[in-house]
């Protein structure tokens, strides 16, 4: 595990992307079927987050074609191989860096910066095989990096952490958020709401917010193109299903400081923290209007409002969209 003196500093210090966090290294072996995880402290690009920029091979060159998913909530890009990689193989990650901010390819941050070139972005790592237990065979001489976070015991204690999938129940924990947050007078529970997103019934989510494009993407005055001319999230969708970091509902629901609690859940192998000050400024520069849920109390104090979520709140709503935003009938 990598800890980075600028985890939970946010872009003030630097506009450059910093990795915080990395699951994989030399020492530091993932069990066969478990994803990578990489935590940055800057809010991502979501076009960028390809497998074109976070390259996955064989330590013969023979390149992989995993899935990427990239949650803006804990800034963690999840990658996960379309076969488990074989255990007492190594393999290598390339975090590729865009040449500049106008460059098309490449890993960039929602106002354009580039990955700190000071960053080690190539890491190769083993593969063991996964226990019976949940743990995991044992770990190469080093074991597990010190401060490594999340997983199982057994896995920490073989020097491997083990993730399982996580897995959210829309019906019991994604629409008691939007019906208890979202649908007061003149929001999005009404025959004529918000922007045209209602929110109060499973068949209304999926009519009015999924695979829609968002109204409020990248209009008005605050909406600037990026270098090279892209606007971030231009025609993004209020929920796109599989791909969190492509949902505009997500950024709008990061505009707002996370109630309390706001202590990160476990369900990351890699620290991370909650979205600073100084880069959710950044990101109200490029999403026009106020956070959602409108607050109750618009002129009250950052993070006490009862109708903001939690951070596990938000990760629910992430987890979610990352499963393909099913959007099952949830009463008789």
């Amino acid at each position: 595990m990598k800890d980075d003196p600028h985890f939970g500093v946010g872009s003030g210090a630097s506009a450059l992307i910093h990795i915080t966090a990395i699951n994989v290294s030399e020492s530091q072996p993932i069990a066969a079927g478990q994803p990578i995880e990489v935590a940055f402290d800057r809010l991502l690009l979501p076009s960028s987050v390809t497998r074109q920029s976070l390259v996955l091979s064989d330590l013969l060159g023979n390149f992989l074609s995993p899935g990427v998913i990239y949650d803006p909530v804990s800034r963690v890009v999840r990658i996960v191989p379309a076969t488990p990689l074989q255990p007492g193989q190594s393999y290598k990650l390339n975090i590729i860096p865009a040449n500049s901010p106008t460059d098309g390819n490449g890993l960039r941050a929602i106002d354009g910066a580039t990955l700190d070139p000071g960053e080690h972005s190539a890491i190769t790592f083993p593969v063991v095989a996964p226990s019976t237990d949940g743990g995991a065979e044992a770990a190469p001489e080093g074991g597990v990096d010190a401060g490594m976070g999340g997983g199982s015991e057994a896995g920490a204690d073989a020097g491997v952490v083990n993730v399982a999938p996580p897995t959210v129940d829309f019906c019991a924990s994604v629409l008691p958020i939007f019906v208890g947050r979202c649908n007061g007078s003149g929001c999005h529970g009404t025959a004529l709401p918000a922007a045209g997103l209602r929110l109060d019934s499973p068949a209304d989510i999926a009519a009015t917010a999924v695979g829609r494009a968002a109204q409020g993407a990248n209009t008005g005055p605050r909406a600037a193109p990026q270098p090279g001319g892209r606007l971030f999230g231009e025609d993004m969708p209020i929920v796109d299903p599989g791909a969190p970091g492509d949902s505009w509902l997500m950024y709008k629901l990061l505009l707002a400081v996370p109630r309390s609690p706001t202590v990160a859940s476990d369900l990351y192998s890699v620290p991370w923290g909650q979205l600073p000050d100084d880069e959710r400024a950044t990101l109200a520069s490029y999403v026009l209007g106020r956070e959602m849920p409108f607050p109750l109390d618009p002129a009250g104090a950052p993070g006490t409002d009862p109708s903001t979520l939690t951070l596990d709140e938000l990760d629910a709503v992430s987890f979610w969209i990352a499963e393909g935003a099913p959007v099952p009938p949830c009463f008789p």
